[in-house]
């Protein structure tokens, strides 16, 4: 088995739902709601002849919207997506947001490839 690299997959089954989708962000956002994602890790498990056995995949996803009640329809929307693609949900969370005009969730999903 050859590294496989999730970027383009997590980028297309973002896709599907209709928001804005972009790898990794500065906050900077055109449109909402918007959705950034990142692979936060990458992991090889090798056999002893040191090809690739596994891989354990952690995805970051950030859900952005201008109130709470549609970042987390959307975070309900992504879960099932995700599932779908075999990804479980491991964590989610609000972010705190002092001044009330940008509503922000951030989780994580992870999976096995191999």
């Amino acid at each position: 088995m050859s590294l496989y690299l999730p970027k383009q997959d997590i980028y297309n089954i973002l896709k599907t739902l209709p928001y804005s989708v972009s790898q990794v962000s500065n906050n900077i956002f055109n449109e909402f709601p918007a959705i950034t994602f990142q692979c936060e890790n990458n992991n090889t498990e090798l056999f002893l002849n040191n090809e690739i056995a596994y891989q354990d995949i952690l995805i970051i996803i950030d859900i952005w919207a201008e109130d709470s009640v549609t970042c987390s329809r959307i975070l309900k929307e992504v879960e099932n997506l995700m599932r779908k693609n075999k990804y479980k949900l491991t964590f989610s969370s609000d972010i705190p947001n002092p001044d009330d005009t940008i509503y922000h969730i951030t989780t994580r999903f992870i999976t096995k490839v191999g």
